[in-house]
């Protein structure tokens, strides 16, 4: 795979060169001025174009770069004889990355210019500073400084007049007979359930699989690759698109509403640019037509890194300190069967709380999808912000901590108990098993881990499929070791055998339970205060960043809360490192600090920008990193020192 999620969050986030001279780095594109015509001639405006040539497997954006990426910089300060300038821009081709879709230029590309003049007829010199990001597995700034000088006289052909010609021929056409864009309105797709934009327009030839269709509009708002159906007897052709937004269908109406779509369709060496606008309420359009089965294809598609990245996630979650306490139950559920279960037993008990892992995932997606839907607040371990949750999740750990001390047992419905074989004392039921599986999920939350929030993120980004799709997979993760236990019952074999010793063993792993639920007591308490702040870090607000980074300073964000037990080793395992607290207390660094220990859509606005949708969150601006560098979400020394290093542009 050529890019993974991460190496596009960087391009996102890449920042423009740092403001201290540097040894010359090396640069992945070469750029040139030129013109057609060899003097200025005689009108009020010259040809010039301005061509860039990248070396293999890199690209540079095109003026609306999509999900990721940055558009051409041009500042033509010091030229002489320079009134304006307009550049057009070719037509772009689509790289789509774990979902994420970018609008890219590959090999070479020219753009035309047209130069209006000061003085006509008379010399021109221009100099041009060309800010340019360009990618591969990772996102690069370069600049180039580019001179181009036309004298006065007679404006003949140059030999780069065939390059210019060439150039002009790649433009997307303004007019072009049997093309054309009519409409545009919003619809919810009857599989899915998302929101997609469908546009109505005439094409005088039918599309082939790769056409495309890239729209823009003056919100920002970026969409994916179109579905599009065609009616060969007619010649219309319908677009169906998924807005890349988290944002309520009421609002991507509000939003959409304002100002023109421009559209532009590639096909082949066929382009054309159009504009509509989006109207007509539901009750009023005509019917459309048939969503194509591609468009099926796209909404339901998810990237294997993503999957990948899920099932990854969820099975380290297994190892963070928030799943630590279910410990003691997946300890007590190994030795109970002390090797003298049957293989039948042994799979029903641990595919059980597999099961019951899955099942709480399945819920949580779904209570996300219909708070998303409601137009709520969404994120990973937001129940945690809410007391009534906290004081239901004390009750359930006290009740499985009284369980395990002998207090009482949890039995099986009758019916089922009717129907079961002899079991050990100590062994709890497959009800039992079910539950220590949601008891796990529900713990697992206030945690992040490596890959989790990359999938996390890129599911709460988009719909209902998506969600319940990487929710399953992250509960698969976590289950893993129980369905390995369930598949391979040898391995008891090297099991102690149960006996009296357990009473023991389940006294002192329930005081783990008590610890527990004496943490989830303080939570409590701290979501119900008023939120402090750790020593020497400012309250957080988005505002004091730009102001900070433009007077010379580094910025570093921590966004916490109370619950999150990932942030909290964050916080003593490297942030409390003396070496960093003495870089963190240098004059020239601001701390800002944000608390979602409670609700907080300020917080989680600047979150979503990020395409984040848990926490912890950690990123670090400076002269270096004006537009912010993320962190990983487990953090270590060295990403803290060398973006504080890259931020003061060291």
């Amino acid at each position: 795979m050529r890019y993974l999620v991460p190496a596009l969050f960087f391009c996102l986030f890449s920042a423009l060169p740092a403001a201290h001279a540097h040894a010359e780095a090396p640069k992945y594109a070469e750029a040139r001025l030129f013109s057609p015509v060899t003097a200025t001639g005689s009108g009020d405006a010259v040809q010039i174009g301005l061509e860039l040539k990248l070396k293999p497997k890199w690209d540079t954006y095109w003026r609306s770069p999509g999900d990721a990426g940055l558009p051409p910089d041009l500042d033509w300060k010091g030229s002489a004889n320079l009134k304006a300038y307009s550049l057009q821009y070719p037509s772009p081709h689509r790289l789509t990355v774990s979902g994420l879709d970018n609008n890219v230029y590959t090999d070479e590309v020219v753009f035309p210019i047209t130069v209006t003049l000061e003085n006509p007829g008379q010399p021109l010199d221009l100099h041009l500073k060309l800010g340019l990001l360009v990618c591969n597995e990772i996102c690069v700034p370069e600049k180039h400084e580019l001179t181009l000088s036309l004298p006065a006289g007679a404006a003949e052909k140059s030999a780069d007049a065939g390059l210019y010609e060439a150039a002009l021929k790649k433009l997307p056409k303004q007019q072009m007979e049997g093309y054309g864009f009519s409409r545009a309105w919003l619809e919810t797709d009857a599989v899915t359930g998302k929101t997609l934009l469908a546009i109505e327009g005439d094409l005088a030839v039918k599309p082939t699989p790769e056409a495309d269709l890239f729209i823009e509009h003056d919100s920002g708002t970026v969409f994916g690759r179109p579905a599009i159906s065609y009616d060969e007897k007619t010649g219309k052709a319908a677009f169906r698109v998924d807005p890349h937004t988290n944002d309520a269908p009421e609002k991507l109406a509000k939003d959409l509403a304002t100002g023109d779509l421009t559209l532009t369709f590639v096909d082949g060496d066929t382009a054309y640019e159009g504009k509509t606008s989006v109207g007509m309420s539901p009750d009023t359009q005509p019917a459309p037509l048939a969503a194509p089965a591609k468009l099926k294809e796209k909404v339901t598609s998810i990237d294997l890194s993503i999957i990948l990245a899920a099932l990854l996630g969820g099975l380290i979650l297994n190892l963070m300190p928030c799943v630590l306490p279910v410990l003691s139950l997946k300890v007590l559920s190994v030795v109970s069967h002390g090797g003298k279960d049957n293989r039948r037993t042994i799979f029903t008990n641990f595919m059980a709380s597999a099961l019951g892992i899955v099942a709480s995932f399945w819920l949580m997606g779904i209570a996300l999808i219909a708070l998303k839907a409601a137009g709520g607040s969404i994120g990973w371990g937001i129940q945690f912000q809410h007391p009534g949750f906290l004081v239901f999740l004390i009750v359930v750990v006290l009740g499985f901590a009284a369980n395990m001390w002998g207090l009482f047992e949890i039995p099986l419905p009758r019916f089922i108990a009717r129907h079961a074989g002899k079991r050990h004392e100590m062994e709890p039921t497959p009800a039992g098993h079910f539950l220590t599986g949601m008891f796990a999920t529900l713990l697992a939350t206030p945690c992040s881990a490596p890959f989790l929030g990359t999938a996390i993120s890129f599911a709460l980004a988009r719909g209902a499929y998506e969600i319940l799709t990487i929710f399953t997979f992250v509960g698969l993760g976590l289950a893993a070791p129980y369905i390995l236990l369930a598949l391979s019952p040898r391995l008891f074999r090297y099991m102690p055998k149960p006996g009296r010793w357990m009473i023991g063993l389940r006294r002192v792993l329930a005081l783990a339970l008590v610890a527990t639920a004496v943490w989830l007591g303080s939570v409590l308490m701290s979501v119900t205060a008023t939120p402090a702040f750790d020593a020497g870090w400012t309250k957080f607000d988005e505002k004091l960043i730009a102001p900070a980074v433009a007077d010379g300073k580094t910025v570093i964000v921590d966004i916490t809360a109370d619950w999150c037990l990932t942030c909290k080793a964050n916080k003593k395992f490297v942030l409390g490192q003396q070496e960093v607290i003495d870089a963190l207390n240098a004059p020239n660094v601001v701390r800002l600090q944000g608390d979602l220990t409670m609700p907080d859509p300020a917080i989680d606005t600047y979150l979503h920008s990020f395409g984040r949708y848990g926490i912890p969150f950690n990123i670090v601006y400076g002269p270096g990193l004006p537009e912010g560098k993320p962190l990983p979400e487990l953090l270590t020394k060295d990403d803290v020192m060398d973006a504080l290093s890259e931020a003061a542009g060291e």
